[in-house]
Formats: structure tokens, sequence, C-alpha cells
């Protein structure tokens, strides 16, 4: 079996401090990164580089305010594997020379905007593939908050279905934000097959899962790659739609308690 190849950043957040510390080199360095992103995009694959874009605009914030390094040290092992806050971290700029500091400065001031404008075309793509979907709960729609579900898509060309099922990790003090975790169970034309029986043949999940979990059927308007677009956009859906149903509960609870 093929070793999972690790998902690597294009560009470390220190590299305005890497040797050599020079405008005119370092201006290359973001046009190459630049060029590389560009290609994505032209292909529409969002991530990870619409991460790591993410991550590179902290940090020229953090370096304008604070003069700090924001990075992380957290291994991706997917494509559409998420940077939360607490896997952020901060430290201080490494020490320069007096000539150094000047050429950061510049380096800087050059690079800043650029990431920025970047950023925003990146975004405008984000949200036209967002605005694309559609999602309708098919099965189970009073079980929303059930901890495991499915989820499935059709591809517009050629009408093979994924089906995914997921597990969504409660959320601690340690980590208050809740993370996705899927499994693609099925890929192929459906056939004489339907939704259910794929759940019922391919789920790794127990009987009782199987049977009150929710089911999502994902949709999308246009043509995108599933791996690096659609798929982390379809769990932000459903994240998005469980959290939703949660300040619901929460709210409605809190006016039962009131009367």
């Amino acid at each position: 079996m093929a070793k999972k190849k690790k998902i690597e950043f294009l560009m470390n957040t220190d590299w305005m401090f890497e040797k050599p510390i020079d405008r005119e080199y370092k201006e290359y360095k973001l046009l190459s990164y630049f060029q590389k992103m560009g290609e994505k995009l032209d292909r529409l694959e969002l991530y990870p580089g619409f991460i790591e874009l993410s991550l590179h605009l902290m940090n020229v914030q953090a370096l304008i305010k604070d003069k700090k390094i924001v990075y992380t040290d957290k291994k991706l092992n997917n494509i559409d594997d998420e940077i939360l806050v607490k896997d952020l971290k901060v430290r201080a700029l490494p020490e320069l020379s007096q000539d150094e500091m000047i050429e950061f400065r510049d380096i800087l001031t050059f690079s800043a905007p650029r990431i920025m404008e970047y950023f925003s075309i990146a975004k405008s793509v984000w949200s036209i593939v967002f605005d694309s979907l559609d999602m309708k709960i098919k099965r189970n729609k009073k079980n929303i908050l059930h901890p495991k579900g499915y989820f499935f898509y059709t591809e517009n060309e050629s009408k093979k279905t994924y089906v995914w099922e997921y597990t969504i990790k409660k959320e601690t003090k340690n980590n208050p934000q809740s993370m996705t975790n899927i499994n693609l169970i099925y890929f192929d034309e459906m056939g004489e097959l339907t939704i259910p029986k794929i759940i019922t043949t391919f789920s790794s999940f127990e009987s009782k899962d199987k049977r009150m979990s929710p089911v999502f059927h994902m949709m999308s308007s246009g043509i995108f790659p599933v791996n690096e677009t659609l798929l982390p956009l379809f769990k932000r859906r459903i994240a998005g739609l469980i959290s939703q149903t949660k300040v619901i509960q929460r709210n409605q609870e809190t006016e039962q308690d009131g009367f």
C-alpha cells in the first residue's frame, strides 16, 4: 500500500527572514508563490491553497501590528485539513542587523498589500463556489445533531456518485471548535443501487447509526474539482447547519427555563 503523501505549503510564513534578506530577491520569491497559486486557482483548486493564503494574511497583519511571526507546526494529512485557532503559534522576529531590518521593512511594505489583494481574489473564487452549492436533507432531518451522518454528491459530467460518512468530534475546553472527520465509502455510478443500500452495504458505522444518521444531498450548479474544492466546502456547509441548529436548540431551552 502506497504511503500517504504529506500536504505541504508552498511557502513558510518566515519566508521574509530566510537568507538572503534582500527586497529584490524576496519580490521574485513572492511572485513565484503567486504564480504557483494562480495555476491552482486557474484550475479552480481552492484547498489547501486557501488555508495557506489565510495563514500568510494573518502573518503579515501580525508583522505590521506586533512585529510577530504567526506560524503553525501542524502536519496536514489531507487536502481539506483545517488549521484551527489552537493550531496557531507566535514567535518573535529573529535578530536582524540594522541593514537587514531596513530590508525587512521594505519587503513587508511591498508584500503586505499584495498578499491582501491576492487573498481577496482567492476569497472571491471561494464565494463563487460556495454560492453555487445547495444542500437538502434526505433522511432523518430531526437528527441533525447526531454525531454521525452521511452526505453524497453526483458529478455533473461523469454521473458518478460520491458517498461519504462523517463523524463530529465533541467540543472540549482545549478544542472549542468541532472537527468533522470523513471517510469516502463509495464512488461509482449508482446503477441499481440506492443511497440507503450503499449506506447499509459500505458504511463502517453500527446498525443504529446507519438508521439514525442524517443524510445530506450536496449539489453544485458549477463544475469544480471535488477533493480540492467541493469537499471542503461541503463539510463547512454541514458544519454550519449543525452549529446553527445547536444555537436554536440552546435558545429554545433557555426560553423554556425562563418559564
